[in-house]
């Protein structure tokens, strides 16, 4: 059987007009202008060997020659008490051919012709005349009501297959418009996770891939380009890999140095440096960052019903890459805002350093060890860059302690440790006015409270302190020990690891002491050598009086 690479809502028109003449006991052929038959008489038995020979078939044929030149095609005497009746099939308001319906009278069963179609298979006449007697029903007469009937069955069904079609178009043009603003929506509120760079990225990839039918979707951005926030993920693959990385940024890298970056997308038959199977079409639509390209978004090897690139898929792609533009931008301005933040934050620390130089990077050295724990502790890496931050910020309340308390190099008078005392509120108060800092403010105010209630300022026991204050006062007490201070040197690595597994359940929460005992300790030691000279330069009576 002949395949007819039609659509599914054109076949059902042509499928149920032959259901409704198999339903009245018709015997249909669907054939095309030619007369070439396309699909044949289901009938088995005799009836289906006389109905599917070859002489049959040739009178069909040329009855198909005559309706091409009717309007209406009108029933076809094929040989004396035998017609055919056509009802004709449009594509595209012209005729593409027709489903042809046999009537066969008692005439026609002893005609010389049904002897001749007989004699073409392997039934006998007689016994073929006989299970052919049941269909023999026909006039002339009949045959003209029947045509009549079967185009006014064919019209009455062209037109609720247009109004199908014309349904499926709205409903397909629904799902698009559903799509596009499903990904706009996504792509949208993902842009808020600007520290995630490669994660957007990916997300834009994979949800074009998933509502498209390219069988492979690549955003190439070429690492000797300008710099941005993608820099690091230079290859973001989707669907299959037809080629390596390697070709998809040569390929990326060739186009984008011979072509300005255009408006809209591009579809191009071949891409130099890619593969035969990326096509036959491929879309290509550089992303680009203040005017200038950076990158290219790709995709290819289009399949489902209608293998050829849209403009519903040149939009997706266009808008996809218009929001990677966007998120660029954005996320290039969040670093530079938070490096400005990071940089204030650190400008802050150095001026608790300038006033005691013994303690010189300690803000910082908290704070990494502050994140490492809470990263132990399960926190993500946003939650993480939080604890970081009130690990810098612990010690800002100490601007109002006096210097001459802070470097004293003997024992401090009770009066004077009630002045040290102050630290944490006076940092609470330094940063409660600024918006950015609220989240952190718990670990500057409580990071003296102790676990059995002993600390201060407001005597917090167990879990009523905070858990970032827990992360900083385990940091803060570690760096402290491994410190040189202007009242004693620092004590060896054995000493402080003891001293925080002696305090835990006393001083320090007892799960995160655990936890501390088993960070990495690497980057603190690389960090503490880098402070270690600059505290090295304190005032040679104060290392003495220590």
């Amino acid at each position: 059987m002949t395949v007819d690479p039609r659509t599914e809502l054109e076949l059902s028109t042509e499928a149920r007009l032959r259901e409704r003449c198999r339903a009245m006991g018709l015997p249909t052929w669907q054939v095309d202008r030619s007369g070439l038959v396309i699909d044949e008489p289901t009938e088995h038995g005799l009836v289906g060997l006389f109905l599917r020979s070859q002489p049959l078939t040739d009178l069909v044929a040329k009855a198909v020659s005559a309706w091409n030149d009717q309007d209406p095609a009108m029933p076809h005497e094929l040989f004396p008490g035998c017609w055919a009746a056509p009802m004709a099939v449009t594509r595209r308001r012209r005729r593409s051919g027709y489903v042809v319906s046999f009537l066969l009278g008692s005439l026609g069963l002893h005609s010389e012709d049904f002897e001749r179609i007989c004699a073409a298979t392997p039934a006998d006449a007689s016994a073929a005349r006989n299970a052919m007697s049941r269909l023999a029903q026909w006039t002339s007469q009949s045959v003209a009501t029947m045509g009549a009937s079967l185009r006014l069955m064919q019209a009455d069904l062209s037109g609720s297959t247009e109004q199908e079609r014309t349904i499926a178009g709205f409903t397909t043009h629904l799902t698009e418009a559903y799509e596009t603003v499903e990904l706009l929506y996504e792509l949208g509120r993902s842009m808020s996770t600007l520290k995630q760079a490669a994660r957007f990225g990916s997300m834009t990839i994979e949800r074009l891939h998933r509502i498209t039918d390219f069988g492979w979707i690549a955003a190439a951005f070429p690492p000797d380009g300008p710099e941005h926030p993608l820099s690091a993920s230079p290859v973001i693959w989707c669907g299959e890999r037809i080629c390596s990385d390697d070709d998809v940024l040569r390929a990326a890298r060739a186009y984008l140095a011979k072509h300005i970056a255009s408006p809209v997308p591009v579809i191009a038959g071949f891409v130099e440096g890619m593969p035969p199977s990326a096509g036959p079409q491929i879309v290509l639509q550089p992303i680009t960052r203040k005017d200038k390209p950076v990158g290219l978004l790709m995709a290819g090897a289009k399949g489902g019903e209608d293998p050829q690139v849209s403009s519903y898929d040149t939009r997706l792609l266009e808008s996809a890459s218009g929001y990677l533009s966007a998120f660029l931008e954005n996320a290039a301005m969040y670093a530079e805002q938070n490096a400005t933040f990071i940089g204030t934050l650190r400008a802050m620390t150095a001026a608790i350093d300038a006033k005691d130089r013994y303690t010189c990077g300690h803000s910082e050295r908290v704070a990494l060890l502050a994140r490492q724990l809470a990263i132990a502790s399960g926190f993500d890496e946003a939650s993480a860059e939080r604890v970081h931050i009130a690990g810098l910020v612990h010690d800002v309340g100490k601007i109002g302690v006096p210097e001459s308390v802070l470097t004293k190099a003997g024992r401090l008078t009770d009066e004077e440790f009630g002045q040290i005392k102050l630290h944490p509120e006076i940092g609470q108060n330094i940063l409660k006015d600024i918006p950015l800092f609220h989240d952190v403010i718990p670990g500057v105010l409580y990071h003296h409270e102790r676990w059995d209630g002993r600390g201060y300022p407001h005597n917090l026991a167990g879990e009523a302190i905070p858990l970032i204050a827990r992360f900083i006062g385990i940091a803060d007490t570690f760096d402290a020990m491994s410190s040189t201070r202007s009242y004693r040197p620092a004590m060896p690595r054995e000493h402080t690891l003891a001293e925080i597994r002696k305090c835990a359940g006393s001083q320090f929460d007892p799960e995160l002491a655990e936890r501390f005992l088993a960070l990495d300790l690497s980057d603190y030691d690389l960090m503490l050598a880098m402070h270690t000279p600059q505290m090295a330069d304190a005032p040679s009576e104060a290392r003495l009086a220590a």
